[in-house]
């Protein structure tokens, strides 16, 4: 399955991705990552994946706390202290 990256949190190392099931939202190292970067792997998963962002070309571990979100949702996981 393939996402874009659709907003990240640096403080919290959180990021949301954009699919065409509706948004994933995650844990992770997000240092390296950007907008608009395209995403491939198991992002419908509950769990640890390892996720591939084809834009850079590197792999990454993703914590997934939930997916097929609407876009409020995810933005109050991203946005959450």
């Amino acid at each position: 399955m393939k996402g874009t990256v659709a907003g990240i949190n640096e403080r919290f190392s959180r990021m949301i991705i954009l699919t065409d099931s509706g948004y994933t939202f995650g844990i992770g190292n997000v240092e390296y990552m950007q907008l608009d970067h395209i995403i491939t792997g198991d992002l419908r998963s509950s769990g640890t994946e390892l996720l591939t962002n084809l834009t850079s070309g590197d792999d990454f571990v993703l914590d997934i706390e939930a997916y097929d979100c609407d876009k409020e949702s995810a933005l109050m996981l991203l946005n959450q202290a």
